[in-house]
């Protein structure tokens, strides 16, 4: 009995130890929003990474990774307001950072009485 008890234990273990290896090409997630808030009542921050495609270098790698920023800009602000604040013709990206293997975006969204506009 002690054996079976023992071998389902290390069993167990073993089980334990494969599912929690992760697989090759697998990808991790990586939060893309960095921070968001108002800063006036008409206007909203949003601050984004994005990455790039895989495989592109020098300036389609930048441009890629800003362009995934700024996606994430819009679907933070898709999540965040309702639908009477459309995130490309009321907000405006007002820099980009770019890094070694990111980029990040500073988004400001501005509309008037945009704080009534939060969805609820």
């Amino acid at each position: 009995m002690k054996k079976i008890i023992s071998l389902m234990v290390v069993s167990l273990l073993l089980l334990i130890a494969a599912c929690s290896s992760k697989p090759e090409g697998m990808v991790t997630s990586v939060p893309s929003l960095i921070k968001e808030g108002f800063t006036s009542n008409t206007e909203y921050e949003i601050i984004c990474r994005g990455f790039p495609k895989e495989g592109l270098e020098g300036v389609q790698k930048d441009e890629s990774a800003k362009r995934a920023a700024l996606l994430n800009a819009y679907y933070f602000t898709r999540l965040k307001f309702d639908d009477t604040v459309i995130p490309d013709r009321d907000g405006k990206a007002e820099r980009f950072v770019i890094n070694q293997d990111h980029a990040v975006v500073y988004y400001t969204i501005s509309k008037p009485g945009l704080k009534s506009r939060v969805k609820k």
